[in-house]
């Protein structure tokens, strides 16, 4: 059977994981939705991850053409509560004796009851009280496997059945829904105990699971739980020996196979082309093995310059260790030419030869007329403006639809950025915010408020319950005093209209660093007040008012929700957003305070409150003044947002914040070899068209003597240090590229090695 995330990719025709956070539980590969009957409840998954499925006898979930007729294979975990007669786990039958399909039930002693009716009456097979026992209050595996000509059932022993039984053809129809958790028409029946991890296919599967020997020299063993035993590496001895996993074998046992040791991997799974195997130890550094002075020293006869010995210190400057006038010497047999470089601070040639330069130019070519000197230094002309300074745009676009984009090239430095000019804040100041996309490990930007004028920056004080001045004086005092943009955006409207200035500037300290692991961006800050900006006196005057319904112009694209509310009628508009039935915005389910027409939306949904790879549903309902209401909706695959790295499965191996999904394994790389190419497929999610794609690795952490290699095809696989990307990858388009790792004879081992690929691209 290999193992579920093979057998799921490749086979799978439902899955049910009962991960929502609530509502009905969905079938995250055929877009399913069971109904919940009764109320049954979540509680923790099998394995202590996620959730699974509690039932009390009387609750129930129906699902539709869900279970394939025919042959096919089901395995789930169960877990039996205090069942009083039958408790049924799944049936399509309604009552196995009065319809078609298949019924699974355990009885009050614990034993499996299982049935399969193609006629009235007219059973497949049926088993009795004496199989089995499993009323333990603990999980089990379970696994069905439907042929056409038997039945099989393993519960927790994989390598032996159960139930086997040699029957007529399988049913050929199911007359009632899927019920999980009882049947049809009828409580008295109904499972207690916990359900999880629901795996359907139109097929048999295999129940044998991968398996695992230890090569340790010409022998391979496995550890019985007491000792290592040796055998040889045959389909059955992998089979009825080897490892289900290596999860069991602690440190001191590695320790008894002294020298090297290697993994094999056995398994039927026809498709597998790649596996991984993750052995934990605990954390250590590199003075826990070389002490606080360990010394590097590399010998060769190749090319010197391609030696690379790199160490993690805090920046600093070469003149701090050879002084302001060091001497290059440099010997080498080579006929190339040598090149030295050093890095400074911006300078122009006035700053080496004064205020007044004069330049005597000498040729003997009599075609030359004039004399062109071009000086190229280290200088940009932002180098001559002194002090702070501001960058003024102007456009006569409409102002929902006008771009300001400033775009500059410089070495990271923190930025402690504010807003050209306050805003005015008709009335009270209702909210704030900030739409923080930062890619960063953690809350690096910090945020302040300040008046008219920003000689004093403000944060929200919890204690006092009032806006308090902060310290920004230095970088440590803008980092320890400063709200993240959290801190920002939960500020509710009761505290902000405690802000009595009636101005509001919003101050941003910003950090990014040479290695994007910190990258700053704040896309848009949204300012709401409370009161409508103009007023009207009538006097002596007949109003009729005609109410029209609001109307929206709205789009949702690359995890972003924009668009216009508006009234014909100019009266005030409001409104409140739901994702997947649930309270999105304002987060109480309340609409937001009514506004002035038209009114700006603009909402980016995070990754974490939508299901990745799942069906969800966005609804922004609207209303004006008079109530008169309104809806849109929309229907989206969750994924996430930006250039995503996925595997060819279609797995993520990192969300767009840079949290790690999973690893690309190279496994066990020997010096002087070259790995197999690894195919990773580069998806653009932003929502529009990006260019000038640069692919490159941040490989800070390799180990002398590993290089990482790039290549746009896998035959021929033409080797690159980089990738760079001319044209355009459209929105949702998909691009494969592949990578390899390069390791030298005398390369430094590591048993921790990693690094990072890195892309960067321009909107199109």
């Amino acid at each position: 059977m290999a193992n579920s995330k093979d057998n799921l990719s490749k086979y799978g025709k439902a899955f049910i994981g009962f991960d929502e956070p609530s509502g009905n539980a969905m079938d995250s590969i055929g877009g399913h939705a069971g109904t919940l009957v009764n109320a049954p409840t979540r509680v923790t998954g099998w394995n202590g991850i996620g959730s699974a499925m509690s039932f009390n006898g009387s609750q129930k979930i129906s699902f539709t053409d869900l279970l394939p007729v025919g042959v096919h294979s089901l395995r789930f975990k169960f877990k039996l509560g205090n069942i009083l007669t039958n408790g049924y786990i799944l049936s399509n039958s309604g009552s196995y004796k009065d319809y078609k399909g298949l019924a699974i039930a355990f009885n009050d002693m614990g034993r499996l009851e299982l049935g399969e009716t193609y006629a009235p009456n007219q059973f497949n097979y049926l088993t009795t009280d004496t199989v089995g026992n499993f009323k333990d209050n603990k999980w089990h595996n379970f696994l069905l496997i439907r042929s056409l000509t038997d039945v099989k059932v393993y519960i927790d022993d994989m390598s032996i059945p159960l139930y086997q039984a040699v029957t007529v053809k399988p049913y050929d129809g199911a007359v009632r829904p899927l019920f999980i958790g009882g049947l049809h028409d009828t409580n008295a029946s109904a499972f207690i105990g916990e359900l999880d991890h629901i795996e359907i296919y139109d097929r048999v599967i295999s129940p044998i699971p991968d398996k695992y020997l230890v090569q340790h020299g010409s022998q391979y063993k496995y550890h019985d739980g007491t000792s290592w035993q040796s055998t040889t590496p045959t389909e059955e001895n992998f089979i009825k020996y080897g490892m289900n996993n290596l999860d069991h074998i602690t440190e001191i046992q590695w320790k008894e196979l002294s020298g090297d040791k290697s993994v094999a991997m056995w398994s039927d799974f026809e498709d597998k082309q790649f596996t991984s195997v993750v052995l934990n130890k605990k954390d250590f550094t590199v003075q826990d093995l070389l002490g606080d002075k360990p010394q590097a020293i590399y010998y060769t006869d190749s090319d010197a310059s391609q030696i690379i010995v790199e160490t993690g210190v805090d920046p600093y400057s070469v003149y701090d260790y050879i002084g302001e006038l060091p001497t290059v010497v440099a010997y080498t047999e080579s006929t190339d030419d040598i090149i030295v470089s050093t890095t400074t601070e911006p300078f122009d040639i006035y700053d080496e030869f004064g205020d007044e330069v004069e330049v005597l130019y000498y040729t003997d070519d009599e075609a030359v007329t004039e004399a062109d000197l071009i000086l190229e230094a280290n200088w940009s002309p932002i180098d001559e403006l002194e002090g702070d300074f501001e960058v003024v745009t102007w456009t006569d676009e409409a102002p929902e639809t006008a771009q300001r984009v400033l775009e500059m090239k410089a070495v990271p430095k923190p930025q402690f950025i504010k807003l050209m000019n306050p805003k005015r804040i008709y009335g009270s100041l209702d909210d704030v915010f900030v739409n923080d996309i930062s890619q960063s490990y953690r809350d690096e930007a910090r945020y302040f408020v300040a008046g008219h004028t920003p000689d004093k920056w403000y944060v929200w004080d919890k204690e006092s319950s009032k806006f308090v001045v902060a310290d920004t004086s230095t970088e440590q005092e803008i980092m320890k005093n400063g709200m993240t943009h959290k801190d920002l955006n939960n500020l509710t409207d009761k505290q902000w209209r405690t802000w009595k200035d009636e101005y509001i500037n919003i101050g941003m300290f910003l950090i990014d660093n040479p290695r994007d692991t910190i990258t700053s961006i704040i896309e848009t800050v949204s300012f709401e007040d409370y009161l409508p900006r103009d007023t009207s006196t009538i006097k002596d005057a007949s109003l009729n008012i005609i109410n029209t319904t609001a109307k929206i112009n709205i789009e949702f694209n690359g995890n972003v929700l924009k668009g216009i509310l508006s009234d014909d009628d100019l009266t005030r508009v409001q409104y409140r957003v739901l994702l997947n039935g649930g309270n999105y915005y304002p987060s109480d389910g309340s609409f937001t305070k009514l506004g002035e027409s038209p009114q700006n939306i603009e909402l980016a949904i995070g990754s974490k409150d939508i299901k990745i790879d799942d069906w969800n549903t966005l609804k922004v309902e609207f209303q004006d003044f008079f109530g008169t209401t309104d809806y849109w909706s929309t229907q989206f695959m969750g994924t996430y947002s930006g250039l995503m790295f996925k595997d060819i499965y279609g797995q993520y191996f990192s969300n767009e914040i840079g949290e790690v999904l999973q690893y690309l394994d190279f496994g066990i790389i020997i010096a002087g070899q070259t790995t197999l190419e690894h195919e990773i497929v580069l998806k653009n999610q932003y929502g529009y068209d990006v260019k000038d794609i640069h692919l490159y690795a941040n490989t800070a952490n390799f180990p002398t003597g590993m290089t990482c290699e790039f290549s746009t095809s896998s035959s021929p696989f033409i080797p690159q240090p980089d990738l760079r990307l001319g044209g355009v990858l459209q929105n949702d388009e998909e691009m494969p590229f592949f990578v390899r790792l390069k390791s030298e004879l005398g390369a430094t081992p590591d048993a921790n090695g990693s690094f990072d690929i890195i892309v960067r691209a321009d909107k199109a």
